[in-house]
């Protein structure tokens, strides 16, 4: 278990590079000793806010003559004994897309450096790169991936008619933004099997989430828990019932309390609809 204080400080050191592409600075404290209080940043293109509420960190923005906006939300479990920097930093990354796509600015992944900082024309995740990884995924029969790009194969691999989806995706924002691409192409897919019952697809989903979850990193894990499941089940009780069995055990005691916190009062109003906002430039 990674201390309180290592955790946080972790977190602002692995969001920096995309707050500071996009002009962002650090307005709280640098040296934050719990999670009482959010972490804060302003800029010329508004604020940003990192809450803490129970075992999930929600991103708050607000662009100049906007009012505040949940953006994205992420496990932060300190209380898990497993929790560690690798999982912090996970969640920073989660933190970067975010804000990147919000504000319409540079994302820059933990460890990374802004491609506007080097001469050489590269950028954060290399396009043809990433590109043919999705392209390549299914041919490595012997190295098996957990990330949210092998998630999102396996996810058009069930939906068919969204092959080439993901690729578009890294084409338009020169790396893989994989909230924005469940948001608006695979959870409405899921959300409408769960209302149909149609078993022979809920099956399959839930034999790659129960494995993501297991086998995936913290991002993955916080892409099914949260965003995909925790969500809408917090939306609609009756989505529940209908996959409820089809949920190994971890991934259901990952998700019950998730969906308990997000229909308190406060967890409600962080409950997000979509990441579609104007481009501020």
């Amino acid at each position: 278990m990674i201390p309180t204080k290592d955790a946080l400080l972790t977190l602002i050191k692995a969001v920096d590079g995309t707050m500071s592409a996009a002009n962002f600075a650090l307005t709280s404290s640098k040296t934050p000793e719990d999670t009482s209080e959010p972490i804060t940043y302003a800029g010329e293109y508004g604020e940003i806010e990192l809450k803490f509420e129970e075992n999930v960190l929600s991103v708050n923005c607000k662009a100049e003559g906007t009012d505040w906006k949940n953006v994205a939300q992420a496990l932060f479990d300190l209380a898990d004994d497993t929790w560690d920097e690798k999982a912090t930093k996970s969640a920073a990354n989660t933190v970067c897309e975010a804000v990147s796509k919000y504000y319409g600015t540079e994302c820059v992944y933990a460890g990374k450096t802004s491609k506007s900082a080097k001469n050489d024309g590269s950028k954060v995740v290399d396009l043809a790169t990433a590109a043919e990884k999705a392209k390549k995924t299914k041919k490595k029969e012997n190295v098996v991936s957990y990330d949210a790009i092998s998630l999102a194969n396996r996810m058009e691999n069930i939906f068919q008619d969204l092959k080439g989806e993901m690729v578009k995706n890294i084409e338009t924002y020169d790396i893989f933004l994989p909230e924005e691409y469940f948001e608006t192409l695979i959870t409405p897919r899921i959300v409408e099997a769960m209302k149909t019952n149609d078993r022979p697809v809920l099956k399959k989903v839930f034999n790659a989430f129960n494995t993501f979850y297991d086998e995936g990193e913290n991002d993955v894990q916080s892409l099914i828990v949260v965003s995909v499941l925790g969500m809408n089940f917090a939306k609609d009780e009756t989505l529940l019932k209908s996959c409820e069995t089809l949920m190994d055990e971890t991934l259901y005691d990952a998700v019950m309390p998730v969906v308990t916190y997000l229909k308190t009062g406060k967890g409600a109003k962080k409950r997000i609809s979509s990441f579609t906002n104007p481009i501020i430039k």
